[in-house]
């Protein structure tokens, strides 16, 4: 398993653990709906879990981002042959901005997660306080149908840009994905062009993963900033589909160089 794999599979558990405790909870008070005490007491309990999760998250982003992130420049001095190329303030300013960006990821999922528990709340307390007025028991029929779609479909309201709806357990496997895959990437091409190198060549990628466009990429040679003539630019290939959400290719330094590096260390 590749560095980039296991952190993501840190995150993904963490959030797999938390969907399957906020599901016990949900189950509790859904079993006992006609009880507003019982309801709040789902909110209170929720709450703590939705707090743990989003303390872990932050962890995980201040630990994992560096250390992906690192191990990306190192890959390429390796390659180079470099002792180290240094770890200046670009370098830093990258690694936070990345780490910030993740997690105001992890806050949007929280506040959807603590939107769908309210909406449940919400609809339980009326349909109690119904029962409890006009002598119904409405609340039961409502609680079934909400744990009959919890259990098919887990917590779900996660919409991506092209309308696609997610539950917690695959928006959290894709957050962990394209997050990690976005470190390894900004971490390569940063050192790429510290080195003076604009040209990398398109590479990896899990055979799950991998759709036909992100096939029809692996191999070719892009420039990073597109002031080399002649070769895709990095934003030409985002744009025809690549480095998609849950894709897992990256950038390394093209094969060319690699090619003239070795025959440089030979002679």
């Amino acid at each position: 398993m590749t560095l980039s794999e296991a952190q993501a599979q840190r995150l993904i558990q963490l959030y797999s653990d938390a969907e399957r405790e906020l599901l016990i909870e949900l189950t509790k008070a859904l079993l006992k709906g006609n009880s507003t005490a019982n309801l709040r007491a789902l909110l209170q309990n929720t709450r703590k879990i939705r707090a743990d999760l989003l303390a872990g998250g932050r962890e995980w982003c201040e630990q994992a981002i560096p250390a992906l992130y690192t191990s990306a420049l190192a890959e390429v001095d390796d390659v180079l042959g470099s002792a180290g190329g240094g770890f200046g303030t670009l370098h830093q300013q990258a690694m936070q901005v990345l780490a910030e960006n993740a997690y105001s990821r992890l806050q949007q999922v929280d506040q959807l997660v603590g939107r769908r528990i309210d909406d449940i709340y919400r609809d339980m307390a009326l349909e109690a306080i119904r029962g409890d007025v006009a002598g119904y028991q409405t609340w039961k029929q409502t609680a079934k149908l909400y744990r009959e779609k919890l259990a098919e479909k887990g917590i779900t309201g996660f919409v991506d840009a092209a309308g696609k709806e997610w539950n917690l357990k695959t928006y959290s496997e894709m957050v962990a994905r394209t997050t990690t895959r976005e470190t390894m990437i900004q971490g390569t091409a940063n050192r790429l062009l510290e080195h003076g190198h604009d040209l990398a060549e398109i590479v990896g990628g899990m055979a799950k993963n991998t759709c036909q466009i992100c096939r029809s990429w692996v191999g070719r040679v892009i420039s990073l900033t597109g002031e080399t003539p002649g070769y895709p630019t990095l934003a030409d290939a985002r744009a025809a589909g690549l480095f998609h959400a849950n894709c897992t290719h990256n950038i390394a330094i093209a094969g060319s160089f690699e090619e003239e590096i070795a025959r440089a260390r030979g002679s």
